[in-house]
C-alpha cells in the first residue's frame, strides 16, 4: 500500500463540509442530510477518523469546524430562507493550508507496514498462574472473602490479582459502607516455601468493583514453587506458581498459540473498530431482522450507521484504505441486517459476515427478554498471549457480576493518551478481542477500568454478550494490523458465598 495522502485529507474534509451546508440548506434536504446539526456531528466525526489514521491534525479539523459553523451561520444570517450559493465554495470557507506532512511522510501506526507478531518466548522469565481459590478474613464485625484469580510476575513485578466480596458488617458495628469498602489488607500475609515473607501493596483498579491488585515486593525468586496466603486467625491457602499455567513463560494451558498474519491498513483496521461498536450497541437493544420491524432500528444505530459512508470515502482519499478491501462491503451487510439507512456505502453488501459478528447478531436478535442474568462468580485463568502490534497482553482473571462478565488482562506497550476515535471508540486500545465460549457462542469485549502500574495497564474488558457459569473453556482471538493470534484457555470457576 502507498504512503498516506496527507494533502488530501483537509481538502477532502472541506468539500464535505460544503456538500453538508448544501444539503442542510436546501429548501427540500435529501434524506441523509439529518436533522439541523447533523452536518457539524458528521464533520466531527469523519475528522475524528482521520486523525485517528494520523492523516490530519486535531487543529485543522477544528478549524474546518469553525469555518463550517460560520458559513453556515452568515448564510441563514443574510438569507434564511434561500437556498445554497452557486458559487461551490461558499463564504467563510477558506482553502485547504499547506499540508504539514506529504504523500509518503509516515509515521507509527498510520499507512506504515504494521509492527510484526513475536513469537512469547522472548517473555520466558515471566510467570503467570491461575489460582481459584478462596481466602476468609474476619476483623472485629467486618467480615469477607477474597478470590485470589491469578498470579503474575513481569518486569515490572509480581502481582496477585484478586477479587473480594463486599464485607458483611455485624449487628451493631458503626462502620459506614464507604469505611466498609476499605480493603483490609494488613490482615494478609504472604510468605513462600522458603519461609521469605512479602510486604504487600494493595492497588484498587478503576473498573468494577471489588477487582484489586496485591503487589509483593520483592518479587519471588526464580527457585520458589508455591505461595501460601493467610489472613489471622483462619488458616493459610497454598498458592502453586506453575501447576496449571502451562509451561514456562506462560504459555496458555490448552496448546500454544496459533499465530497468523495479516497486513490491515489503519483504516481497515479503523472500520473493523467501527464495526464492533455498532455490534456492541446491539447488546442494547431487542433487535429483529423481519422487513416489517425495521423501522425500529434505535436511533442511536441510525446515527452511528449515518456517517459510515462518508469514513470510508474519507480514508480512501487519503489512501488509509486499499482498493478492493472487503471491509466496507461487510460494513454495508451489517447496516442492511441492522435496518439502517442512508449510511451511503458505497460498497455492496458482502456475503461473507466473519463469525463473531454472526453469533452475536444472532444470540441479541433470538433472546427472550426475561431470560435469566448469569450467575455471579469468578473464573481463575492465567496467559501470556505472544506480542501482537507491540503490545502483549496477559489475561488474568474473568468475573462475572450483576448480570455482566469483565476479564482482566495485563497489557504492556500501550500508551494511555486518553485518544477517542470516531463515536467514542478507544484508540488507546488498537486491537480487537473476541472470545468464543465451550458452547460454539462468540463474545465482543470492550476495555472499561484502566489501571496503570508502571510499564504496565490491569484493564477490564467487558463481554457481549457475558459469560454463562457453565463455560468449561474459551478460545481468546486477538486480531491486530500485523496478524491474528488465538489460544484456548481452560477455567476454574468458583462463586461467592
Amino acid at each position: 500500500m502507498r504512503g498516506m495522502n496527507r494533502e488530501g485529507a483537509e481538502t477532502f474534509l472541506r468539500l464535505l463540509a460544503e456538500a453538508q451546508m448544501r444539503d442542510q440548506l436546501a429548501p427540500d434536504p435529501p434524506p441523509w442530510a439529518g436533522e439541523p446539526g447533523a452536518g457539524q456531528v458528521k464533520l466531527h466525526v469523519v475528522g475524528q477518523a482521520l486523525t485517528a489514521v494520523q492523516a490530519i491534525d486535531r487543529e485543522t479539523v477544528e478549524d474546518v469546524l469553525a469555518d463550517y459553523d460560520l458559513a453556515v451561520s452568515l448564510r441563514r444570517l443574510h438569507d434564511p430562507g434561500a437556498g445554497p450559493a452557486p458559487h461551490p465554495a461558499p463564504t467563510g470557507f477558506r482553502g485547504p493550508r499547506p499540508a504539514r506532512g506529504g504523500r509518503g511522510t509516515g509515521s507509527p501506526g498510520s499507512a506504515a507496514g504494521p509492527p510484526p507478531v513475536h513469537d512469547p518466548d522472548d517473555g520466558a522469565a515471566d510467570r503467570f498462574a491461575p489460582i481459584g481459590l478462596t481466602v476468609p478474613f474476619h476483623e472485629g464485625g467486618l467480615s469477607g472473602e477474597l478470590y485470589l484469580m491469578s498470579f503474575a510476575q513481569t518486569g515490572a513485578g509480581a502481582r496477585l490479582t484478586v477479587l473480594w466480596g463486599q464485607p458483611a458488617l455485624s449487628p451493631g458495628q458503626g462502620l459506614g459502607l464507604q469505611q466498609a469498602a476499605l480493603f483490609p489488607v494488613g490482615l494478609f500475609t504472604v510468605t513462600d516455601d522458603q519461609g521469605s515473607a512479602y510486604e504487600l501493596d494493595f492497588t484498587r483498579a478503576d473498573g468494577p468493583a471489588w477487582v484489586s491488585q496485591i503487589t509483593l515486593r520483592p518479587a519471588p525468586a526464580d527457585g520458589v514453587r508455591w505461595l501460601e496466603v493467610a489472613a489471622r486467625p483462619g488458616p493459610a491457602v497454598r498458592v502453586p506458581l506453575n501447576s496449571g499455567s502451562g509451561p514456562p513463560g506462560g504459555r496458555p494451558a490448552g496448546g500454544a498459540p496459533e499465530i497468523s498474519p495479516a497486513t490491515l491498513s489503519a483504516g481497515e483496521l479503523l472500520l473493523v473498530m467501527l464495526a464492533e461498536d455498532l455490534l456492541r450497541l446491539v447488546a442494547q437493544y431487542t433487535m429483529a431482522v423481519r422487513p416489517e420491524v425495521r423501522a425500529s432500528t434505535p436511533s442511536v444505530l441510525q446515527a452511528r450507521g449515518a456517517v459510515l459512508g462518508a469514513i470510508i470515502a474519507g480514508l480512501e482519499a487519503v489512501d488509509a484504505l486499499p482498493a478492493g478491501s472487503p471491509i466496507p462491503g461487510r460494513l454495508a451487510a451489517l447496516c442492511a441486517i441492522l435496518g439502517i439507512g442512508g449510511h451511503q456505502i458505497a460498497a455492496p453488501p458482502a456475503d461473507d459476515l466473519p463469525e463473531p459478528w454472526l453469533s452475536l447478531l444472532t444470540y441479541y436478535q433470538r433472546r427472550k427478554p426475561d431470560a435469566a442474568q448469569v450467575r455471579d462468580g469468578f473464573a481463575a485463568v492465567a496467559a501470556a498471549l505472544p506480542e501482537l502490534d507491540g503490545i502483549r497482553l496477559a489475561l488474568v482473571g474473568l468475573h462475572n457480576a450483576q448480570g455482566s462478565t469483565v476479564m482482566h488482562v495485563l497489557a504492556r506497550g500501550l500508551q494511555r493518551d486518553d485518544r477517542i476515535g470516531p463515536h467514542g471508540i478507544n484508540l488507546d486500545f488498537p486491537l480487537s478481542l473476541w472470545l468464543r465460549d465451550s458452547g460454539g457462542r462468540w463474545h465482543a469485549t470492550r476495555p472499561g477500568g484502566w489501571h496503570p502500574a508502571d510499564s504496565e495497564h490491569l484493564i477490564g474488558l467487558t463481554l457481549a454478550p457475558p459469560l454463562p457459569r457453565s463455560t468449561a473453556w474459551v478460545e481468546v482471538v486477538a486480531s491486530g494490523r500485523s496478524g491474528d493470534v488465538r489460544a484456548r484457555l481452560p477455567l476454574r470457576w468458583g462463586s461467592p458465598s
